[in-house]
């Protein structure tokens, strides 16, 4: 088998109504996706998404002729590609899609298959006053989410943070785990705003420890190695980072060095699954989780479901889901049929090869761009 055609279909929708991100200055109004289409010499087909792939031209180049299944090839290439040009990893995640369904098995199994499901851990979109989060943490729980991850408007500091689950673990009580995701680590194009330090994230931490929560995520940005050492020995509060890294040894520096408790790498933005595969035996090493960032589109969110399956030790996945805002219809539009977590609040992917989703990708034809 060699990979015969790598190509990239585009795709826009448009929401009738913006949602308006925390970690987001401008409000938004549509999404656009490229789905990579890696085609084999015997015609199976494998898809990957969840970034752009700005350099389909080259990864051609260097991927036509190789066999699809030496994903640890296709990897190093990619690594290359990432180093002088755009993230490539759309375009690995298609390989290994293709090879699993050449297999015959779905990818969390073909992977490795530690988990069969997971808890979803709701992942919230907008910062929203303290009774309206309340509100739709409450309906949360109802859908069968054990755990949701609270966010704060734009600028906030520490205290801000810490009323707000305060706020809700008072109203909720101790049922429902609860994370905050400070959005610290990394900033939109043209957002100038300060990040939190040391002291401030400390201060956050210990308000959180005493509440019982479960992780503050991404309290100092990713590069402040040192200012997460420091934020570790003051708080036995889990603390989660590394979402947004580029390369493999930043998140590995945050994990060895700064004492992170679960690193986020998405297998679409770093490294894609090899490196997520590498970089979650690290942590288990050091009794550490990885558990992925999902926040890309409903392609992405599979591809990380599968791999979080396959080889991650934490109990939860992250599933984005903030209604009426964002909803699993906007979230998944690039899927056939949109997630939910079951009753039990465990998260299954859709059954079949691969993805367990169709390569012929019919249904997303109204909204094909070009």
């Amino acid at each position: 088998m060699k990979i015969a055609s790598i190509e990239v279909r585009r795709y826009r929708t448009i929401w009738g109504s913006p949602v308006r991100m925390a970690w987001d200055p401008s409000p938004r109004t549509l999404q656009d996706a490229a789905v990579v289409v890696v085609t084999a010499d015997d015609g199976t087909v494998g898809i990957g998404a969840g970034d752009d792939l700005p350099d389909a031209e080259l990864l051609s180049r260097k991927l036509v002729g190789i066999d699809p299944r030496r994903t640890d090839l296709v990897h190093a290439i990619c690594a290359t590609v990432d180093f002088h040009r755009g993230r490539p990893w759309t375009v690995e995640l298609a390989c290994f899609d293709l090879a699993a369904r050449a297999a015959g098995e779905p990818l969390w199994r073909f992977l490795g298959g530690r988990s069969e499901a997971l808890l979803a851990y709701a992942s919230t979109a907008e910062a929203v006053d303290p009774d309206e989060r309340v509100e739709r943490t409450a309906h949360m729980a109802l859908a069968g989410f054990r755990a949701v991850k609270l966010r704060i408007p734009q600028g906030a500091g520490w205290r801000e943070a810490l009323a707000l689950a305060t706020r809700v673990r008072e109203a909720l009580g101790p049922e429902v785990e609860l994370m905050l995701d400070a959005n610290q680590g990394w900033r939109m194009p043209g957002d100038t705003a300060r990040p939190w330090d040391a002291a401030a994230a400390s201060m956050c931490a210990r308000g959180l420890e005493e509440l019982g929560c479960f992780w503050l995520e991404e309290p100092l940005p990713a590069s402040d190695v040192r200012g997460y050492a420091e934020l570790r020995g003051r708080t036995a509060l889990r603390i989660a980072a590394g979402e947004m890294v580029r390369g493999a040894h930043e998140a590995r520096d945050l994990l060895v060095h700064g004492g992170v408790d679960v690193l986020q790498c998405d297998v679409a933005l770093s490294g894609g699954i090899t490196g997520a595969r590498r970089l979650a035996g690290l942590a288990d090493l050091h009794h550490r989780w990885w558990s992925p960032h999902t926040w890309t589109n409903g392609i992405g969110l599979l591809f990380n479901l599968h791999a979080a399956l396959a080889f991650s030790g934490c109990p939860f996945v992250e599933v984005p889901f903030d209604p009426p805002g964002w909803s699993p219809d906007r979230r998944d539009w690039l899927l056939p049929a949109p997630l939910f977590p079951g009753e039990d609040g465990l998260i299954r992917p859709p059954e079949g090869p691969g993805l367990g989703i169709p390569t012929d990708l019919a249904w997303l034809e109204p909204n094909r761009l070009g």
